[in-house]
C-alpha cells in the first residue's frame, strides 16, 4: 500500500470541482498514493461528474462533512478565490495536511488568521505556486543562490493576461471588489520574485492601480503597479495588466522578469510565443467556470 511519510494512507479530501479542481482530481484519481478519494462542490452536477471521472469514493456539498471524514488526512483547497477561507481553517484545525489554490485569502486581515492557523495547527501546508517546480525558474534560482550575478541591485517584472480569466472568476462572486489582479493572478509573480530575492525584506511599497477597461462592467481593477524598496536598496520594479482585449492570442499567464546585479545580468522570458494559438472557437473554452 502507498502510504505517506508518516506511514499512513493518504486520504484526500478535494474541495472544489471547478476547472482547477477537475485538473487536481483527475491527477490524485491516478496517483497510486492516494487510497481514498472525497470531493466536495456546492455544484452537485459539476461535483458529481468529476466523482464519476475520477471512481472517487465520497462527494458531498458541504466541505465540512468531507473533511470530518475519518479517511481524511490531507486536502486540496480549490475553490474560488473568495472561498478560500473556511475550507482551510477546517482542515488545518483537523491536522490535515494542505495544498491550497493560491491566494490564502482574499483580503490581508484573513490572510493574516489562515496563516496563523496553519502554523499553530502544525500542518504540511504549501501554495500552488508551481513556478518554482519549473526547470527555467530553478536554473536562475541556482544562478542567484550561487551569487553569479553579484549582488542584486534592482528587478522587473511583468505579467499580462487576457481578460477572459478575470472575466470569468468575477462573475462567480458578488464580492468584486476584493477580487484585483495583484491578490488573485499577480500574486504568481511576487512569489517567483521574492523567491528569488530570498532573504531581503520589503521596507517601502508604492502601489497605484487603473480601472478604465473593467471597471465599468465587472467593477474590478485592469492593473497594478508597485515599487518596491527592500532593506539592502534593492529595487523592484512590479506590475500586472489583466485586462488585455478578448482576442490577444495568449489566453494564459505571461511573465517577463529582468534580474540586475553587480556582475551580471539574467532575464526571464515566460510568454509561451513558442507556441501561439488564434482562432474563433476553443479560445474562451479554458475560462469556462
Amino acid at each position: 500500500m502507498s502510504r505517506n511519510e508518516n506511514n499512513k494512507p493518504i486520504g484526500l479530501a478535494l474541495v472544489g470541482c471547478g476547472k482547477v479542481g477537475r485538473i487536481r482530481g483527475e491527477f490524485a484519481g491516478e496517483y497510486p498514493g492516494v487510497e481514498w478519494l472525497g470531493l466536495c462542490d456546492i455544484d452537485e452536477k459539476t461535483g458529481r461528474k468529476l466523482a464519476e471521472d475520477t471512481k472517487a469514493d465520497f462527494f458531498t456539498t458541504d466541505y465540512k462533512d468531507l473533511l470530518a471524514r475519518p479517511e481524511v488526512n490531507a486536502a486540496i483547497i480549490a475553490t474560488q478565490e473568495s472561498e478560500h477561507v473556511g475550507p482551510i481553517l477546517e482542515a488545518a484545525g483537523r491536522g490535515h495536511d494542505l495544498f491550497i489554490e493560491k491566494p490564502l485569502a482574499t483580503n490581508a486581515r484573513e490572510s493574516a488568521q489562515v496563516l496563523k492557523a496553519i502554523e499553530d495547527a502544525g500542518v504540511d501546508a504549501v501554495v500552488g505556486y508551481t513556478n518554482r517546480f519549473r526547470r527555467k525558474f530553478l536554473i536562475v534560482k541556482e544562478k542567484l543562490r550561487t551569487a553569479q550575478l553579484g549582488q542584486i541591485t534592482s528587478v522587473t517584472t511583468r505579467a499580462f493576461m487576457n481578460r477572459l480569466g478575470p472575466i470569468a472568476t468575477v462573475i462567480k462572486t458578488e464580492n468584486r471588489a476584493s477580487l484585483t489582479p495583484m491578490v488573485v493572478s499577480g500574486t504568481h509573480s511576487l512569489d517567483i520574485s521574492m523567491w528569488f530575492m530570498e532573504g531581503k525584506t520589503p521596507v517601502e511599497v508604492y502601489a497605484r492601480d487603473v480601472n478604465h477597461a473593467l471597471g465599468a462592467s465587472y467593477g474590478m481593477t485592469d492593473a497594478t503597479f508597485g515599487i518596491f524598496t527592500f532593506d539592502d536598496g534593492t529595487m523592484w520594479s512590479m506590475n500586472i495588466n489583466w485586462a488585455l482585449p478578448e482576442n490577444w492570442p495568449a489566453s494564459v499567464y505571461t511573465l517577463e522578469i529582468g534580474i540586475v546585479g553587480t556582475d551580471g545580468v539574467i532575464t526571464i522570458d515566460d510568454t509561451h510565443r513558442d507556441l501561439v494559438m488564434a482562432g474563433d472557437h476553443g479560445q474562451a473554452a479554458g475560462y469556462t467556470p
